[in-house]
């Protein structure tokens, strides 16, 4: 379900971080722009983890004073798999299907009517899904 994975990537450091040392800016703008995203083929990635593995020569675009660092770092993503069983809590159930909660991470997963193990049938009088 969650996955250490190795990527590389440029990162831009603003002219106000340049009185902080590169590895502690390097990591301030790692922090903002990947936590809460998802990668495409990677899936969401949830943080840093440790410190930046490499970090180039900052090199100078004209026209922008910020400085760009090619980095190689190691991130925690949610990949999880084909068929992969999770445990969750029922939050809503309807005709349309069900709402899950997935521990503090995910309130708001969707599993509509089609995607039920058959045999099912949503039951109006209690207002549960039967197997």
């Amino acid at each position: 379900m969650f996955v250490l994975t190795t990527i590389a990537d440029t990162v831009r450091i603003p002219p106000p971080q340049f009185c902080n040392p590169t590895v502690l800016s390097v990591h301030t703008e790692l922090e903002q722009k990947y936590p809460n995203r998802v990668i495409m083929d990677l899936g969401l990635v949830i943080c840093r983890h440790g410190d930046v593995l490499e970090i180039g020569d900052g090199i100078f675009v004209p026209g922008d004073g910020c400085a760009h660092h090619e980095v190689v770092v190691r991130l925690v993503v949610f990949r999880p798999f084909v068929e992969e069983v999770c445990v969750g809590v029922i939050s809503e159930s309807s005709a349309e299907g069900l709402r899950v909660s997935l521990g503090d991470w995910f309130h708001d997963i969707f599993i509509p009517a089609y995607w039920m193990l058959r045999p099912s049938r949503y039951d109006d009088v209690s207002g549960l899904w039967v197997w």
